[in-house]
């Protein structure tokens, strides 16, 4: 058993909602709305427990990381024999807030449950589900199946470079200079007319924190004079692994850019 390595992920926003909801008596809506459970105000402690839940998701869940996030609201909607809880969820991550979204729910209908249970035993916890999530790779993920892409690098590194590659679908993967190419992927100096300064830092950046030792020139990205996208990798094995782990499913991005 292992959690998922989510070490080659790039940090992004990341938001998650969820929804559920629990059926009870009229009488027991009633008796909320009044505030005449004994144990206290359902509303406001349910609330509170779906948001202290958010940062406990970890220690319930064996396979779910600790994440860090910004932001926690729950609220909810009263209906005549119902109650709806939503649980919004944000942070800069990883990986998907999904799972906290979903505990702060379930923790919310639950302390509702657990306040009432005295008064209205037939209570029924009856759906709780996902209603969105964004910021994963299915939001900014691309592949390059219509990109002609051209590699300049010595054997050895141009192997590992395709094979990197292969799994994004290229049109075209070659060694041979000419027209109609997307990008230029390349070990070796080559030209860069419009640098992107804040993409090298970002890409640098993430390098540095993997490979300290490794790293030494890094990465530029920019465009060249005839308008390709241009990708100047460091000539190391582990400095061009360690990029394409991490910025693979951007390169479709940045080559329509």
């Amino acid at each position: 058993m292992r959690t998922v390595d989510v070490s080659s992920k790039p940090t992004t926003l990341r938001t998650a909602k969820a929804y559920g909801r629990i059926r009870l008596s009229p009488q027991t809506v009633k008796a909320i709305l009044e505030g005449k459970i004994p144990k206290g105000n359902v509303l406001e402690a349910s609330k509170l427990a779906g948001i202290m839940s958010v940062k406990r998701t970890s220690e319930l869940l064996p396979f779910c990381h600790p994440l860090t996030f910004q932001h926690a609201q729950v609220d909810i909607n009263i209906k005549e024999d119902t109650i709806e809880a939503f649980s919004y969820v944000k942070g800069i991550e990883r990986t998907g807030y999904e799972m906290e979204a979903l505990t702060s729910v379930a923790i919310c209908l639950l302390t509702i449950y657990d306040m009432c249970k005295g008064m209205d035993p037939s209570m029924v916890i009856e759906e709780i589900k996902l209603i969105e999530k964004t910021g994963g790779k299915s939001h900014w993920a691309k592949d390059l199946s219509d990109k002609r892409v051209l590699v300049l690098a010595e054997e050895e590194l141009f192997n590992i470079i395709a094979g990197y590659l292969e799994k994004l679908n290229p049109l075209v993967v070659s060694t041979q200079e000419a027209e109609g190419y997307h990008m230029v992927i390349s070990t070796q100096d080559i030209p860069i007319a419009e640098e992107f300064y804040g993409l090298e830092i970002v890409v640098n950046q993430t390098l540095f924190s993997l490979l300290p030792t490794y790293l030494r020139k890094g990465v530029r990205v920019g465009k060249d004079p005839l308008g390709r996208v241009v990708i100047h990798i460091e000539p190391s094995e582990h400095i061009i692994s360690a990029f394409f782990e991490n910025f693979s499913q951007l390169l479709g991005t940045w080559a329509d850019g």
